[in-house]
């Protein structure tokens, strides 16, 4: 246990900070969003790419995972709605879409390294394409499809994914100055998105307290519960099926909130969802690592 909280401290510590920044500070986190997703966490992604042989089987069996535990937690959200007879549409964004990046990625990189962290990004790769695209038609109202897309076509941390996977299974060794100048910038990833996560919770109020429980239970409970029907599916072990049942029980995606903001559809409720996912998350993940370790 005094490993478990040796690794995580560093991490809500870090979302304190940043949380407390947020409150305390009128500054955007934008410029730092943009400093994360469009370099470090990009660079980050390809070096651990890179760290060992990728087989392309195992690849598959992550993406499969996370299409399941996606489509899993969306059904039971649909059927425990349908028989409260209440009709939500963004509501589905929290619930489906966990937060692969911010969370995870840290921790994962701490007690698996950078084999936990590659396959980590393979995970997340499903979720990525959905989320800029499904995620945001159902956040607007299923108007803005085209506007997914090319939010979809503009996240870069996708292209490198695609990018170390592919120089991987040709078995490209890039320069050990190209490689050293990645890890450089790599290694600012995991404190901006910690950061920029501490600043966005600090912003959300929370509301309608019974659903936003439900809600919670089936992002969390729920995600873990599918997560651990695709590790028996398809028959996972080691560092693979620890990275699938760890970011089945993520918190919600800090992004379901900022598309609900956006759009006005039920952007308190969603942002409700996010926050008390990710206060939860501080009791939850040491005893998710307590179990896959």
């Amino acid at each position: 246990m005094q490993q478990i909280l040796a690794i995580i401290t560093p991490t809500f510590f870090a979302i304190a900070l940043g949380y407390l920044f947020g409150r305390l500070s009128r500054s955007s986190a934008a410029v730092l969003i943009d400093a994360a997703m469009y370099i470090a966490v990009p660079c980050l992604t390809i070096t651990s790419m890179l760290s060992g042989p990728i087989v392309i089987r195992e690849a598959e069996e992550l993406w499969a995972s996370c299409l399941l535990i996606m489509a899993g937690t969306f059904l039971v959200a649909r059927f425990v709605f349908a028989f409260g007879r209440t009709k939500h549409s963004a509501l589905y964004l929290p619930i489906v879409f966990g937060n692969l990046l911010n969370i995870p990625f840290p921790i994962i990189y701490m007690v698996f390294g950078a084999k936990g962290l590659a396959n980590a990004a393979l995970f997340y790769m499903p979720s990525g394409l959905l989320i800029y695209s499904l995620g945001i038609y159902i956040a607007a109202g299923q108007k803005g499809l085209r506007q997914g897309l090319w939010e979809a076509v503009r996240t870069p941390l996708l292209y490198a994914a695609v990018l170390g996977l592919v120089l991987n299974l040709a078995g490209v060794t890039l320069p050990a100055l190209m490689m050293n100048s990645l890890k450089f910038l790599g290694q600012a990833a995991i404190p901006l998105l910690l950061l920029v996560l501490g600043m966005n919770i600090s912003r959300i109020r929370p509301s309608h307290l019974p659903l936003t429980l439900v809600a919670s239970v089936l992002r969390m409970g729920g995600g873990f519960a599918f997560g651990l029907l695709a590790v028996w599916l398809l028959g996972l072990t080691g560092i693979p099926r620890a990275v699938v049942l760890f970011e089945a029980a993520v918190p919600s995606a800090v992004f379901a909130a900022i598309a609900a903001v956006k759009y006005e559809n039920e952007a308190e409720v969603v942002s409700s969802v996010v926050l008390v996912t990710t206060l939860a998350s501080v009791v939850v993940i040491p005893a998710l690592l307590y179990y896959l370790t």
